[in-house]
């Protein structure tokens, strides 16, 4: 496997990765730098930011960094502990806004506020980091992406084909833009980072660029247009097969700009949590006070789902409304059902056996 770090540092480039990690082996993922460090707190983190930094002053580098705000801990996300500079702040639970897919009931509320405390812990991890990078005066050469790896970690969120799960946040900032403080439309996709991180280092893939899935959104950081119009980023596949062993749901997904093609591989089964969703307070009273509606969701519905889903985000952003079976959207179902089995086709997708067996597709592996 050819990871992004590896490929840097076969450049001659720094590697570091400090805070959360979430990947092995060594061989595949080459870090030089990888502290022990309290990834909870900003100047923890700053401080070993600032050391990795002043060692490779002279050298271009690759720094990952993985704050563990706002994940859970526990039933709850930590907030009961104080790490070296964090100010303490609190969200009313009857003032917040709760998302389309959630019930409005006390308990998710509770749940809600301690998280929006995280994610607001985390900003003070960011502020941290981006200030160290400053102060390191290397800002003014640095591309930098601001982005997790999941959304929210709620039930219908985190680990689910819906867009609460997979639309996460991603900033990206670059020394050489003109435009700046915008949000762009392109429908990008993680496999573009490394891409891009290559692009802007200057750096060939060894297997040659034409071996990568994604590709460098460089050119569209500037785009500022409510849609791209050139058509080249107006739709983006995703796709899952478990988030734990005991979450085996695989899904395949394309996503347009308006409509959303969901086709759901194991539907025979119970859509199941991961267990820091299963045992929140969130999911424990939609358990034990037998809630039915989850927002503008049915609980039934997002348990037991269908084989097929068509979506029109425009019109229903919460997914809610399954138009798998609308006559006059037959076309446009039929059309991104086609698309899905050639990406599927195409990434050599080992559920296609399966897809086989139910007569969707043709027999493609020997």
């Amino acid at each position: 496997m050819q990871s992004v770090p590896k490929i840097l540092k076969a450049n001659g480039f720094a590697t570091a990765c400090i805070g959360k990690k979430h990947v092995e082996p060594k061989s595949v993922y080459p870090f030089d730098f990888e502290p022990r460090v309290n990834a909870r707190s900003p100047v923890d983190m700053a401080t070993k930011v600032t050391q990795f930094l002043d060692e490779n002053t002279d050298t271009p580098f690759y720094l990952h960094i993985g704050s563990t705000h706002p994940h859970r801990a526990g039933k709850g996300f930590g907030n009961d502990q104080t790490p070296a500079g964090i100010q303490p702040g609190s969200y009313a639970p009857d003032e917040i806004i709760v998302p389309n897919f959630l019930p409005d009931v006390p308990a998710v509320r509770e749940d809600l506020a301690d998280y929006y405390e995280s994610v607001s812990r985390w900003d003070a991890v960011v502020g941290a980091v981006l200030d160290a990078l400053d102060a390191s005066g290397r800002a003014d050469e640095t591309l930098v992406f601001v982005t997790t790896d999941h959304a929210m970690p709620f039930p219908g969120a985190k680990a689910s084909s819906f867009d609460s799960g997979h639309h996460c946040p991603l900033l990206i900032s670059s020394p050489t833009q003109q435009k700046h403080g915008f949000h762009n439309q392109a429908l990008v996709n993680w496999v573009d980072f490394c891409p891009t991180m290559l692009d802007w280092c200057g750096v060939t893939h060894p297997d040659g660029d034409d071996a990568l899935p994604g590709r460098s959104i460089l050119s569209i950081l500037e785009d500022d247009s409510a849609q791209p119009g050139n058509g080249e980023w107006e739709e983006t596949y995703f796709s899952h097969c478990f988030h734990e062993v005991t979450n085996y749901y695989p899904y395949r997904v394309l996503r347009g700009r308006r409509y959303k093609y969901v086709r759901n591989l194991a539907y025979q089964l119970e859509t199941p949590l991961p267990s820091d969703l299963f045992r929140s307070i969130s999911w424990t009273a939609v358990r034990d006070d037998n809630v039915q509606q989850l927002g503008e969701r049915q609980r039934t519905e997002f348990l037991q789902q269908s084989r097929e889903a068509l979506f029109d985000i425009q019109n229903d952003p919460a997914e809610s409304q399954n138009l798998i079976d609308v006559p006059e959207l037959q076309d446009t179902a039929n059309e991104m059902r086609q698309k899905v089995i050639e990406f599927r086709q195409r990434t050599k997708d080992p559920w296609l056996e399966q897809s086989f067996q139910e007569g969707e597709t043709q027999p493609f592996f020997v």
